[in-house]
């Protein structure tokens, strides 16, 4: 059988996956398509446990990104493994790198973004900043501004020390330059404008780092970075 998954480290207790734009992780009643955590379940019997537990009902995936974002994730193989991973992630002891391109153009070399995120009560599709919401902190790197045609754009590198849903496209929308393709929190007028330029949304988690469960030493994996990003 064609592998489905691409990895890009494998060993007994974890494998990294490098997940493609457009690919949901996880099961849900809302979504049809295939996902990540059907193909796991596909490749492998290890989520085949006795009694359902976290690890089971989930594959042994540790975290999740959105379905448009790429890159670097990790699943656990086993359950201390996972429990193991769960707790680096919950105690902010992994490290997690990200490529975005956003719309419009960034002065500031280096912007820190402490801002508490929550459901927004007026659009429950969305998150936003609310003053009673989960603590959440983003240190943000440009790269490099530059311009497609009349299209004005920015390319940044993006740590999330914390790890709320959707916290880097609500801090960066925050800023008033979403990231491009993002047709939850961009406008129409921006979408439309970019689509010709790029066709997805423009968010890449580049690189994980974290203590191997095993030995306790750090180990950091890193995606290629997708064409659409060299720019």
């Amino acid at each position: 059988m064609e592998e489905k998954i691409t990895k890009i480290y494998e060993n007994d207790d974890y494998v990294v996956i490098d997940k493609p734009a457009g690919l949901v992780v996880n099961r849900s009643n809302t979504n049809a398509t295939e996902t990540l955590q059907d193909m796991l379940e596909e490749e492998s019997d290890t989520y085949q446990t006795a009694t359902e537990t976290d690890f089971s009902s989930r594959a042994g995936i540790v975290h999740r990104l959105d379905k448009d974002t790429s890159g670097v994730l990790v699943v656990a193989k086993n359950e201390e493994t996972f429990l193991n991973l769960q707790k680096q992630f919950k105690e902010r002891q992994t490290k997690k790198e990200y490529l975005a391109i956003v719309y419009g153009q960034i002065a500031d070399f280096i912007i820190d973004i402490d801002a508490p995120i929550r459901r927004n009560p007026s659009n429950p599709l969305k998150l936003a900043i609310v003053a009673d919401g989960k603590p959440s902190q983003t240190h943000i790197e440009r790269v490099k501004n530059f311009g497609i045609g009349q299209n004005m754009y920015c390319l940044l590198k993006v740590y999330p020390k914390t790890g709320r849903t959707h916290q880097i496209r609500v801090h960066l929308t925050a800023l008033n330059h979403p990231i491009v393709g993002d047709h939850i929190y961009a406008s129409k007028n921006l979408l439309m404008n970019s689509s010709t330029d790029f066709s997805r949304l423009m968010l890449h988690a580049k690189s994980l780092s974290f203590l191997d469960p095993k030995t306790a030493k750090p180990v950091e994996y890193v995606s290629p970075t997708p064409l659409e990003f060299e720019v």
